[in-house]
């Protein structure tokens, strides 16, 4: 497959497109803090026969926010699924026609959003963790092609640590999975910060400030040694508590 344009693109593939902005409610957020970000939703864990989340635990993989929101109610027809499937296997099976049309896609809403007067970044992995660095074509990677592109993402690969330190406009949050409390303190430690699911919200954790990291979704704009408190989004199939590990009470 060689990529033409998006409009080529979508009658090629089936998709309407491969990410965009505002097109969560959380990620809308942003919006208020005069913020566009693009983000990526690929099919997670191995659900396209690929593998995307290469630490993932068996807690996190179960509760996945990936149908939440509006695929929690998407049952039947799986609409949503199946296309973030067909999005995951493009990545891996056709990736220069997939970067492509990522190029496109980033570069148009870079655009707008400079037209508009308002920053700009872009989560690839909403419902992955993929390096950035396999996001690549032509000799480049995706953040060495946007080099004024802010990128961030939250990640359970504790060694993507080290690419906020080659990459200047990479930023991360470590990600607890309910299995590397070992690693997210370790994150901690280093200055880098942390997510993690409770119940109910402390204000402070493992002697860490908690701040509410359901009030916007740009992680990069928060400050080091902190934890990043999540509040846990019901998803469709209802075990949370067969993984309370994944999920810190407060009580």
């Amino acid at each position: 497959m060689v990529y033409t344009n998006r409009s080529q693109a979508k009658k090629l593939t089936g998709l309407s497109y491969l990410g965009g902005v505002a097109t969560s409610s959380k990620i809308a957020k942003g919006l208020k803090y005069d913020e566009a970000t693009y983000i990526l939703y690929l099919a997670p864990a191995d659900r396209s026969g690929y593998e995307v989340c290469p630490m993932r635990s068996v807690s996190c993989t179960t509760l996945c926010n990936n149908e939440s929101g509006h695929n929690r109610m998407d049952v039947k027809k799986n609409i949503i699924n199946n296309a973030r499937i067909t999005k995951t296997k493009l990545f891996f099976e056709q990736r220069d026609f997939f970067m492509a049309w990522l190029q496109d896609e980033i570069a148009a809403a870079y655009a707008s959003a400079q037209r508009a007067g308002m920053k700009f970044s872009v989560r690839l992995n909403w419902t992955s963790d993929l390096s950035p660095e396999q996001f690549h074509a032509g000799g480049k990677n995706i953040l060495q092609m946007f080099p004024d592109v802010q990128f961030y993402d939250y990640t359970k690969v504790y060694k993507r640590i080290q690419l906020t330190k080659k990459y200047s406009n990479y930023d991360i949050t470590f990600s607890y999975s309910g299995e590397n409390m070992i690693n997210t303190v370790a994150a901690l430690a280093e200055g880098y910060r942390a997510a993690i699911v409770f119940d109910k919200l402390p204000e402070q954790y493992l002697g860490y400030k908690v701040i509410d990291g359901d009030l916007y979704d740009m992680r990069y704009v928060d400050p080091s040694n902190v934890i990043v408190g999540l509040k846990y989004k019901k998803v469709r199939n209802k075990v949370l508590d067969s993984h309370r590990d994944f999920v810190i009470s407060t009580k």
